[in-house]
């Protein structure tokens, strides 16, 4: 079995193991790892061979990088980016694929779902910044494709390289996408922050990007039940401060410009700093990392439903830290655990991030006026339209 350093909680060898002989066990900060019930062990090896950080996936090097968005207005405005994922699930679902991605459960955990429903799109929308439970998903994945059928799984890129291990390698009838990543906090340190924000349980549902900006948003229908934004949100704050991440997060084996999917999807940061990007839009942009011929076919299938445009392979990966390193440990994440242990999340964060969320303050005062100018702008320059 991995060290828990370096283990992601694909969970792979969990569903793996012939003997249903490894149970999850959670650790003082919520962290997932699976633990071998050595009495019913057979010595058999495969959770070992499974693990893809004993044994790496191979990775391949980007070969086209689109700049891209919607061309649908709805999707834009509910989608975290540009509507990426929304549009390669509905490619997918109109191909009569079944597609795989994250949706919320009860107790806002979040985890891997199967569908053949357009309506799952909605369910799997949205960035979800917390550990996401593979649960089932690696076995049915697996019967499907057994079965002929065609499968679009949509996760990070640490789950799906424990899918391709588990199925020992790709399959023609799998196409596979992967969400560049910051790093992920535990389920249970997310359900502290909700009890402590929504003390009386209202609210139904959470995001986590609003009109593509970081915000904490809890809703029951349409009413707000809490809402704020950016390093505001003590949850937020620890996610976009690195804080509060799973430890194999700050050693991320997929942190480069390798990749271990067909497709790689994220914000396009420093679009326009390699060559001009002269296009009257203002909204969210989806880089689109084409990395094996599968998910250049797939692309193109897809193309019809976006404004897309090349761009230079180095010009995605240079604006996004995630395509060149891990997200680096806290200086104070010793202080933040020791914290976390005494005094819960709440307290933990707030002592230890209190000068982020007062340059927060200062940060949202100056957003809020050049959103004014941009939307006088707006007036004065045609949009683009959807």
């Amino acid at each position: 079995m991995i060290e828990k350093v370096k283990c992601t909680g694909c969970m792979a060898c969990v569903q793996s193991c012939p003997r249903s002989c490894i149970r999850i066990e959670k650790d003082q900060f919520g962290n997932l790892y699976p633990a071998i019930l050595e009495i019913s062990c057979i010595q058999c090896g495969k959770c070992d061979q499974v693990c893809p950080e004993h044994y790496p996936v191979p990775k391949r090097v980007p070969q086209h990088a689109w700049a891209a968005w919607s061309l649908d207005a709805d999707t834009r405005r509910k989608a975290a980016s540009g509507g990426a994922a929304s549009e390669f699930y509905r490619q997918a679902l109109q191909d009569g694929w079944w597609i795989c991605g994250t949706a919320w459960q009860a107790d806002f955990k979040a985890v891997h779902e199967l569908s053949k429903d357009f309506d799952a799109i909605e369910r799997f929308r949205n960035s979800k910044y917390v550990f996401s439970d593979c649960s089932d998903a690696y076995s049915e994945i697996a019967e499907l494709l057994k079965s002929g059928e065609r499968v679009l799984f949509i996760s990070l890129p640490c789950k799906v390289a424990g899918l391709l291990k588990f199925l020992g390698g790709g399959h023609k009838n799998l196409l596979t996408v992967d969400i560049v990543c910051h790093g992920t906090p535990s389920h249970q340190m997310l359900k502290e922050h909700i009890a402590a924000v929504d003390p009386y349980h209202e609210a139904t549902a959470l995001s986590f990007r609003i009109d593509n900006t970081f915000a904490f948003h809890l809703k029951n229908g349409t009413r707000t039940v809490y809402r704020k934004v950016g390093r505001m949100d003590l949850y937020l704050a620890s996610f976009l401060e690195g804080l509060s991440y799973r430890p194999s997060c700050y050693r991320c084996s997929y942190a480069d410009n390798g990749r271990v999917s067909d497709l790689t999807i994220c914000d396009f940061w420093g679009l326009g700093k390699e060559i001009p990007f002269d296009h009257p839009y203002i909204g969210a942009v989806s880089a689109v990392l084409v990395n094996t011929p599968a998910g250049e076919s797939f692309w193109n299938r897809c193309k019809q439903a976006f404004f897309f445009e090349e761009r230079p392979v180095r010009e995605a990966i240079a604006g996004n830290a995630q395509l060149n390193f891990p997200t680096p440990i806290h200086p104070r994440q010793a202080i933040f655990e020791s914290l976390y242990k005494n005094c819960g999340f709440e307290k933990a964060v707030s002592k230890i991030l209190k000068r982020e969320i007062v340059t927060e303050q200062i940060k949202i005062v100056r957003i809020s006026i050049r959103r004014k100018l941009r939307h006088v702008a707006g007036i004065l320059i045609k949009r683009y339209r959807g």
